[in-house]
């Protein structure tokens, strides 16, 4: 999907509820911060003076996430989050904001992020979720094969939760919204 037309097609949520989940979530950032699948830059405007790392596979979206930067400390990377290009306990806090649903391997993924979150850093979340209602999870099967090829690869019915919590990371608050189907949360760095 072109960047712009990811872009056209966020505005409606982001309006209508996204975008004052995200500012509220990052606010809680600081230290030094990664974000994990920054896509088109869309967090950049949020971010205070920490300084952040963001990292981003799709080129394309690299290119637009860069006009947003501006003057803020905001250095851009272009690798996956399933080989982060940083040492061990480098950052302070990681933000994920709707990427773990299209990150290939999320396992793999969630132990890069481990490693590179310092011990007892925060790891900020913004992600749709698998629905916990049976009708609803499997609407959400029978939708992501083809909602998949028309949103960068996006899993409508993965258990994030579950995975974050499998990759050593400890639940701090959770608010779910939107029918249960997105959650804003704040978990811990158990190293």
């Amino acid at each position: 999907m072109k960047a712009y037309l990811y872009d056209m097609m966020m505005s409606i949520l982001e309006r209508v509820r996204l975008q004052n989940e995200r500012a509220d979530l990052l606010s809680r950032c600081s230290g030094r911060v990664l974000e994990i699948g920054a896509g088109t830059g869309i967090n950049f405007s949020l971010y205070g003076e920490d300084e952040v790392y963001a990292l981003e596979p799709d080129s394309i979206m690299a290119s637009e996430a860069k006009k947003r930067i501006g003057s803020r400390d905001i250095t851009l990377v272009e690798a996956s989050a399933e080989s982060i290009p940083f040492e061990d306990d480098y950052f302070d806090t990681v933000v994920v904001c709707l990427a773990l649903c299209t990150i290939p391997d999320p396992h793999k993924a969630l132990a890069e992020i481990h490693r590179v979150c310092a011990p007892k850093g925060k790891l900020l979340v913004l992600e749709h979720i698998k629905n916990e209602r049976s009708f609803l999870f499997r609407l959400q099967n029978i939708l992501t094969p083809l909602w998949k090829k028309f949103a960068m690869g996006c899993h409508l019915n993965r258990d994030t939760l579950k995975t974050i919590e499998e990759n050593g990371f400890e639940c701090s608050s959770l608010k779910y919204f939107w029918g249960r189907n997105f959650v804003s949360g704040i978990y811990i760095n158990r190293k």
